[in-house]
């Protein structure tokens, strides 16, 4: 799930899936108004598992995340992404 205030997620990585856990994690991300991330901090509420392995994937992948633009937005909008592992 992608949150940013009316701003679509337009490039969508996936995380590397390399863990042996399962689990929701949820990112808060700073988005500049070109639509870049300029901070990403996973284990934000409702997260479900704080392994590190974990939260290190879902920060990669939010970093790798472009936005829609929007030059009216604030210099920096915080939003989230939530990602869902699950094993095969």
């Amino acid at each position: 799930d992608y949150s940013l205030g009316g701003r679509a997620a337009l490039t969508k990585p996936k995380p590397d899936y390399i863990c042996n856990e399962e689990g929701k994690v949820v990112v808060q991300v700073w988005v500049n108004r070109s639509g870049k991330v300029m901070r990403a901090e996973p284990g934000a509420r409702g997260t479900t598992n704080t392994a590190a392995c974990l939260l290190d994937k879902a920060k990669e992948a939010a970093l790798k995340t472009k936005w829609q633009g929007d030059v009216k937005a604030e210099e920096l909008q915080v939003g989230t992404i939530i990602y869902r592992f699950k094993q095969n």
